[in-house]
Order: structure tokens, then sequence, then C-alpha cells
């Protein structure tokens, strides 16, 4: 019985000691998940902490993306334009030129009277002003064309009257008008108006004029505005074109040298010059300076020979 006891009592000596070590194997296994679980955590926060990382680099990239989005460009205006080299591009005038054919006739179904009127608009882009002023100035000269013509439309019934009651033959009368650009560039607009008239007699009359204008300004260049610093461009311009008078190109062109001197100021004038590519021209009308027969007589005085002369403004680049 006794032996029993003891072995009773053995045997569970022996459970208690194998559950004791079941316990402490549990509690080794639970510390060192609790240690795995720590450096995970370690690890994931590690990876949190890159992650924001990343995206605060992406968000600053962003928004300095966003930055130069919405900063200016250089800045592009009406007059010029910038480009890589920093170089700018000047405004060149637009000129429209319209030509309009006309005729009157009488009741009888006579023509009396043919036109040819011209129409001029200039356009400087960003320069209103300056459109303005040199479309005032061109119109109030074709104002004083559209006066003569009705004027003459005015005066031609009766002089058509006239011709059927004396017996003289009928030739219609003319009024002509035309416009050329001689010169349009950023620093010079020029226009060459060349008209022809007849109203009765052996012929018509030729006659021909000028308008400069500064593109800049819009102002209407005078001869005395284009002289350089102390130089007299009119001055200069009458004693140079006396010259070219009595050189043989011109000299069965003109008149005697006494008769030119008398009227050489009428073609070295505001109304009768010219701004080319080429250099400044003069107009001389028929019967000023020479006879019908020679025409509209021109005298070019090259740019070449005006440096110091003409405001370099003026010269062509």
């Amino acid at each position: 019985m006794i032996r029993l006891i003891r072995g009773l009592a053995l045997l569970l000596c022996l459970c208690l000691l194998f559950a004791l070590a079941g316990c402490g194997g549990t509690a080794t296994e639970t510390e060192d998940t609790q240690t795995d679980m720590t450096e995970s955590a370690a690890v994931s926060s590690d990876t949190a902490e890159d992650a924001q990382a990343v995206a605060n680099d992406a968000a600053s990239a962003a928004a300095n993306a966003a930055a130069e989005a919405e900063a200016p460009e250089d800045t592009v205006g009406a007059e010029t334009v910038g480009d890589a080299d920093g170089v700018t591009a000047t405004v060149v005038p637009t000129v429209s030129i319209a030509v309009t054919d006309g005729s009157y006739s009488y009741e009888d179904g006579t023509e009396l009277l043919t036109v040819t009127m011209v129409s001029i608009s200039v356009s400087v882009e960003g320069k209103p002003e300056v459109e303005e002023s040199i479309n005032a100035d061109l119109q109030a000269l074709l104002s004083q064309t559209g006066t003569a013509n009705s004027e003459l439309k005015a005066q031609v019934d009766a002089d058509y009257e006239a011709s059927v009651e004396e017996g003289w033959d009928w030739y219609a009368y003319e009024s002509q008008l035309t416009a050329e650009v001689v010169r349009c560039d950023s620093q010079v607009l020029s226009i060459r108006f060349s008209g022809y008239s007849y109203s009765g007699g052996a012929h018509g009359y030729s006659f021909s004029c000028g308008r400069s204008y500064d593109v800049q300004s819009g102002s209407r260049l005078s001869l005395a505005f284009l002289s350089a610093s102390g130089a007299d461009f009119p001055t200069y311009a009458l004693e140079r074109v006396a010259e070219l008078c009595g050189t043989e190109a011109y000299s069965e062109l003109v008149f005697d040298m006494d008769t030119v001197q008398e009227s050489l100021s009428d073609v070295v004038s505001d109304e009768q010059f010219l701004l080319t590519t080429e250099g400044v021209v003069f107009l001389a009308d028929p019967y000023v300076i020479g006879p019908y027969a020679s025409g509209i007589i021109e005298f070019t005085l090259p740019y070449d020979e005006l440096e110091g002369v003409v405001k370099a403004d003026y010269l062509p680049v």
C-alpha cells in the first residue's frame, strides 16, 4: 500500500514537472513573438517615414512645377516681340489702297466725265494714335480731290451744252488719281500720288505729289524736319537739284537756268518730295521747270550722299 502511495506521488510530481516545463516554453515563445512584433513595428515605422519623405518630395516638385507654369514669359507687346536672342521685331505699317472708277453722262446719254478715285487705309499694330494721324492727313488730301471732282461735275453740263450749241466736237472730261507706296518700313511710310485731269483743250494735265510720314509718331515729314543737327536740308536740296538741272542728263528736259531758278522752290517743297528706298526724290510737274513734253521730271538725291545732312532716323537701316 505504502509503495502504491509512493508511486502515485511520484507520478504526480512528474506530471507537475512536465506541466511547468510546458508553461515555460510558452512564455519564451510569447516573449520571442513580442520581440518579433516590436522589430516589425520598428521596420514599419521606418518604411512609413521613408514613404512620407518620398511623398513630401513629390508634393514639393509638383508645387515648383505649378509655380513655373504660372510664371509669365517674356512680355509680348503690340509694338515689339522678344525672341530667344533678345532681339526685338519692329512694326511695319499695313497700307490698303482701293481704286474706284465711275462716270457721269448727260440726259441724252453722252458721257461727260470719267473719274478714277483712290482710297487709302493705313494700320499700325499697337499704335492707334499713329494710324489716326496718318489716315487723317491722307483723308484731308483725298477730300481736296473729291471737291475738285464735284466742281468739275458742276461745270461739265454747261460746257457740253455750249459745245452742242456752237458745234464743237465733244471729248469727255477726265479726272484720275492713283497712289503708290514707294517706301514702307519701321521708320518711314512714303506714298506717291499721280493724277491726270482733262477739262477741254488740246490735252490734259498730269500732276504728282508726295506724302511721307514718321511711322513712330504718325507726323507728316517736312524737308526742314528731315535736317540733321546743324544741317539745312532744304537749302542743300535746292542747290543739288539746281546742279542736276545744269547737267547733260536734264538739259533737254528743263527750261533755261534763269527760268528754272525762278520756279525751283516749287519743286523742292514739302508737297513734292518722296522718301523712296533709294533716296529723297523731288517731283517737277509739267510747265513748272520744263515743257509739257518732258512730263513729270524726277530728281533723286541718293541716301549715301545725305549722311550728316538728313537725320539718321530716316535713312534706311
